[in-house]
């Protein structure tokens, strides 16, 4: 799950690089098509077979449309907005939010020590985009609102891969999540330029990859499976780990700096990891 969250960090400044080449629209359906075929390949090593039962039909269906609108959120952000910031924003707002949620879904309670790490996660994000630095139009300039829509999505996913649990393995929940969402991206999303991604170069295509097969395929099936074995506020408290991860791999990618600030910060969100998780 550790290395799944840091593929998630690497990918925020691999999609700024891919955001340079096509629209989310134009993005979204290769990208699941990508992932799908990433989890092919883990179900044919471990053996799972694809099973569909209808009473899951309705959480897969819920989550590819959420899926769907997360993606376009995160990769329309990170063209216009700052990579890095949509990396610490999505991973930290989205626990509070599932935290939220799953309490009043599965009637958890609100334990002092998963409260403390809560706010201690989002306090050591502030800390990674010195958000003494920053002013609110410089955030919605930013195209930061993207970026909130997708934390919201991303919750509500992790909730409903909770409620599957009993009706899906988690492999197969992944497999026809990414399935069903490059169908349904192909409806919502029409779009004439859908073969041009064959003509883009190789930076394209390794960043692409990285996004698409990496972190969606294997770190999106990563956060499912642990979802349904730790449940949804704890699966989800490990994103913090992403905030992190993504400042510092922007800083090789793209070059930004590593400040004192993204070491002291990283390190709150990883200890907010181990109050939630122990």
């Amino acid at each position: 799950m550790i290395m799944a969250m840091i593929s998630w960090g690497i990918s925020w400044p691999a999609a700024k690089i891919v955001g340079q080449y096509a629209k989310p629209e134009s993005l979204i359906a290769w990208r699941f098509l990508f992932g799908l075929i990433s989890m092919i390949f883990v179900m044919m090593f471990l053996k799972i077979p694809i099973t569909l039962p209808g009473k899951a039909l309705k959480y897969v269906l819920s989550a590819s449309l959420l899926i769907i609108f997360y993606n376009y959120n995160y990769l329309k952000g990170t063209q216009i907005g700052m990579s890095g910031l949509g990396g610490v924003i999505v991973p930290t707002v989205s626990p509070i939010i599932t935290f939220v949620l799953s309490a009043l879904f599965f009637k958890n309670r609100f334990k002092k020590k998963g409260v403390f790490g809560l706010l201690l996660g989002l306090c050591g994000s502030g800390i990674l985009i010195r958000v003494w630095e920053m002013n609110v139009n410089a955030i919605i300039g930013s195209g930061s609102v993207y970026f909130f829509l997708g934390a919201i999505s991303w919750a509500l996913i992790t909730i409903l891969t909770q409620k599957s649990n009993n009706t899906l393995n988690p492999i197969n929940f992944s497999f026809w999540v990414y399935g069903f969402g490059s169908v349904l991206a192909l409806i919502l999303f029409p779009s004439e330029n859908f073969y041009n991604i064959f003509s883009f170069e190789l930076k394209f295509w390794i960043n692409f990859l990285l996004i698409s097969s990496i972190a969606l395929g294997l770190g999106t099936t990563a956060y499912f499976y642990t979802t349904m074995k730790l449940g949804s506020s704890k699966a989800s408290s490990f994103m913090f780990f992403v905030p992190f991860s993504s400042i510092l791999s922007s800083s090789i990618i793209i070059g930004e700096p590593v400040l004192m600030s993204t070491i002291i910060g990283g390190s709150l969100t990883i200890f907010a990891v181990y109050l939630i998780n122990y």
